[in-house]
């Protein structure tokens, strides 16, 4: 933290005009909650599969002998895509006879293959203080806490697309050629601890035109941190000006 610390003050300090009035350590609060949820794939319907569906639309059929008889396919291949027909709920087997159902007949139809669900995982980072998940690493901290910090949220509390956008931050979701992740469900969210993170305030006085303001150094994220600065110079820009300039 000393180096950073240093390299830091030395960036800012570069304009001969910039004078440091003061540098102060705290943390930051951090909420990880670990996310649980259910992801669809949708990809480009293989033509075997729309041949398969159309064959159960227009005919009856026992049995992937037959499908194979008539489509000139190894039963095999038949049988694996008979499969994963039948566990994403496209087909159905009812009086001997395959059938399509309602799923079935709407993928057809939209050439688009729906997977069934996968359930999945991922822990997230929320910062009361932005309102807002954050990327990057954790290392807590050991510094006295962010002193315009508002309570911590309940898990909850959150909305459903919040969860959403926080997902998306850890590429969950993507979209390659034909292939489309998408979640699907969130399942359950639980908060597993409280974090801090170290920070690095610089209070900093413009000289040459009398101007008061703040640099924080978010090491979570690795970058200067415009939100904070903003929130600690609306509430204490007045009191800086008594306390440094007079």
């Amino acid at each position: 933290m000393d180096e950073l610390e240093k390299r830091l003050r030395n960036e800012l300090l570069k304009n001969p005009n910039v004078k440091l009035l003061e540098t102060i350590k705290w943390s930051l609060p951090i909420q990880l909650i670990e996310v649980e949820f259910e992801t669809v794939k949708r990809t480009k319907m293989d033509i075997l599969m729309k041949m398969l569906l159309i064959a159960f639309r227009t005919s009856q059929f026992t049995s992937a002998e037959e499908l194979s008889d008539m489509l000139v396919v190894e039963p095999l291949f038949i049988e694996d895509v008979m499969e994963r027909m039948n566990r994403a709920g496209m087909i159905t087997k009812t009086g001997g006879a395959y059938a399509l159902t309602e799923t079935g007949r709407q993928q057809l139809e939209s050439g688009i293959h729906v997977h069934p669900e996968e359930k999945a995982e991922a822990t997230v980072h929320y910062s009361p203080s932005h309102g807002a998940f954050l990327l990057g690493e954790i290392v807590d901290g050991n510094e006295g806490m962010y002193r315009h910090a508002p309570d911590f949220r309940r898990p909850n509390d959150f909305r459903d697309d919040e969860w959403r956008e926080a997902l998306n931050q850890l590429d969950v979701t993507y979209t390659e050629g034909d292939v489309q992740v998408v979640v699907q469900t969130i399942v359950k969210v639980v908060e597993v601890e409280k974090k801090s993170v170290p920070c690095i305030e610089f209070r900093l006085h413009q000289t040459a035109d009398d101007r008061l303001y703040v640099r924080v150094w978010n090491t979570m994220t690795g970058k200067w941190d415009e939100t904070i600065e903003k929130e600690i110079m609306e509430h204490e820009l007045a009191d800086w000006r008594e306390k440094y300039l007079h």
